[in-house]
This record gives structure tokens, sequence and C-alpha cells, in this order.
């Protein structure tokens, strides 16, 4: 079997993380060939965050395009598929770049996995992508997969078919590098005191992220005198950095290709979004053992048990979110570590994953 992954590009994003994480595991699981087809230009090094993370044996094809459905990529992804000839296309971007393929190259088997909530993308659909979805999903053109169970109950709600199949999103456990002593040392030097709390938010700035809520709280935190550091990892950020470059309790530190050393000096993992799939940074948390405290977004909800495993707010209101923030401040030592690591394994784990995934291309080869 040859497996052709699509994937926007090896960029800083969760479903990019999965397309790595995913593809690694195929090469071990089995003898399979494992292509990933990138669209956006490998030459910008945003696009290329993972590849370092990329096994060998995964071989990477880039179209160099400057956007993800111009006329060059869907032409592209055309020409790739019909060269390769692979037996599974599995396509983690949007479902208009199989149009052609479905109906030039019907001998393939396509996969879908919707990576966000259904309804949520559904919203910033345009018409032409609304009626491609709905097309392709409804008619089974390519086999839709939903992340968690309340995305795919929002699937069905919209597209009014029961076609998908539900593949819980998986990560690789998050690891320290050979930098790990460097950043600890970055991370007490911005620390007002040695018992100062460590709050990690790790994400690109987009607006789904809800980022104004995120802040609020800690400046409200701030205010209220709590001693507190808030990491916030990824990239885009711009303006809203520069306004913050002089604060005491939040750090803007960039894009990184060792979360893992950022994550093993936090006490919470911080997540203030206003709809999710299932977020990949989330789980890689969890498999750290960092405290997660959440909106109830998307399949944050199928995740978190607050309490027990985690924080997450009973709505999006900002002062529950605030004060949900608190609750965790003082109740740390409640939930271990080693119960967040125990659920990760038993659930949110890419061997998992990747085996269920394994298991959707041989039902639909």
């Amino acid at each position: 079997m040859k497996i052709l992954q699509i994937s926007l590009s090896l960029g800083g994003g969760g479903a990019e993380r999965i397309v790595t994480d995913l593809s690694n595991r195929l090469v071990t699981m089995c003898n399979h060939e494992v292509v990933i087809l990138t669209i956006l230009d490998d030459r910008d090094p945003r696009n290329v965050l993972y590849m370092k993370a990329l096994s060998p044996k995964v071989r990477v094809i880039n179209l160099h395009c400057e956007s993800g459905l111009q006329a060059k990529a869907l032409w592209g992804v055309f020409k790739t598929i019909k060269r390769e000839k692979p037996s599974i296309v599995h396509n983690h971007f949007s479902p208009p770049l199989l149009l052609f393929p479905v109906f030039g190259l019907s001998d393939i088997s396509y996969i879908q996995t919707i990576h966000n909530l259904p309804e949520s993308l559904w919203r910033k659909y345009g018409l032409f992508k609304k009626m491609v979805s709905s097309y392709l999903y409804k008619t089974q053109k390519i086999q839709p997969v939903t992340i968690s169970p309340i995305c795919q109950q929002s699937y069905r709600r919209l597209y009014k078919v029961a076609n998908d199949i539900c593949i819980i999103n998986g990560s690789e456990p998050l690891k320290t590098t050979e930098a790990a002593k460097a950043v600890k040392a970055e991370i007490e030097e911005i620390k007002p005191s040695a018992d100062t709390l460590v709050f990690i938010h790790v994400a690109r700035h987009a607006p789904q992220k809800n980022h104004a809520r995120l802040l609020d709280a800690f400046c409200r935190l701030e205010k209220d005198g709590y001693d507190f550091i808030l990491l916030v990892v990824g990239d885009n950020y711009g303006s809203l950095a520069d306004a913050y470059k002089d604060n005491k309790h939040i750090f803007f530190m960039g894009l990184k290709d060792n979360v893992g050393d950022y994550m093993a000096q936090a006490d919470f993992f911080v997540l203030s979004s206003d709809y999710e799939g299932l977020p990949m940074t989330m789980l890689e948390a969890m498999s750290m053992g960092v405290i997660p405290i959440s909106t109830p977004a998307g399949g944050v909800v199928d995740v978190i048990e607050d309490g027990k495993n985690g924080y997450i707010t009973a709505d999006f209101d900002e002062e529950s979110f605030y004060q949900k923030i608190k609750q965790a401040i003082n109740e740390k030592g409640r939930i271990s570590p080693e119960t967040i690591k125990d659920d990760y394994e038993k659930s949110f784990s890419m061997k998992i994953c990747a085996e269920a995934y394994y298991k959707a291309y041989q039902n639909n080869a």
C-alpha cells in the first residue's frame, strides 16, 4: 500500500503536527510507502517547522504555491496523484483540493480528515467550498473522518448524514531537547520569584483562539496580585506582542521547534478558544503531565473532565474563564501529573490514532 498525505505545509499547526506524527508512525507500523505532498512553498522557513521531526523514510513533495486553493495547487495535486499512483490519498486540507482527482482518478481511495468543528468551518466557507464539500461528503466520493465525538455530532447535524468515521486525535509525547537547560535558565530569569506559577499557551495568532479573552484574564490576575508568568509560544502576533513587550508577567516567545523544553517548565497549559477540533497542543501538554485549563471549545469537552484531569469552563463567558484559572491556581497539587499522563496514554496517543487510521485505509483501499 502506498499512502499519500496532503497537507497545506509542515508549519506549526495542529493538522501539520498530525501529518508529521501520523506519517512517522505509519512507516514504523508497516512496510508501506508514505509520501507527504505539501502546498505552500517550503523555501519559507515558516512552512517547514516540523521537517526536522519527520522520519527520513517519509518522502516529501512540495508544490511551491503561495496559497492553498490557487489553480497551481489544484493542478499540482492532480498531477502528483496521477504520477505517484497511491492506494490511499489522505487529505488534511480543504476538500475542494480533491475535486479533480476524485473524478479523473477514481480508482484511488480518498480520505478527508476534518480538523475543526464542522459547523464552525461552515460559517467561514464561501459558496464554492460549501457546495463542493457537501457534494463530496454526501456522495462519499471521499471518506470523511471526524476527530472527536463532539466533532462527529457537529458533522452529522450539518450534513445530515452519518457516513463519517470518528478517529480521536492523538499526539506523540512531547520531549525535551539538548536546549532544555538553557530554556530552564531563560524561564528562571524572567520569573519574579522561585514560587512563580508558569502558564503556557501554544498557538499561532488566529481569531478562533480568542487571544483577547486570554490576555484580559491574565491582566486581571496581574492586577489582583497573583505571582505568575504567561508564556505565549507561536507566530503571527506582531503588534499584539509589541503591546506587551514591557509587561513583566506576559511574554511572547515566538515560534519554537523545541516546545517540549518550554512545556517542561510549565505548571498549567491554557487555551481560550471559541472553537476547536481537538487541539494537538493540549494533548501534547497532557503527555508531559501539564494541567490543562480551557474553554469548552469543540473536542476539548471530550478530553477534559473538570477537576479530574484538568479544568474546563461551563461556557465561554470571560468571567467564567477568569474564575476557572483562579480555581486551578487555588487547587494546585490536587491533580497529579501522573493522572494526566495516564489519560493521555490510554486515549490520546499517536499509537492509538495511527492504528485507527491504518484500519480505515485498509477498509477503504
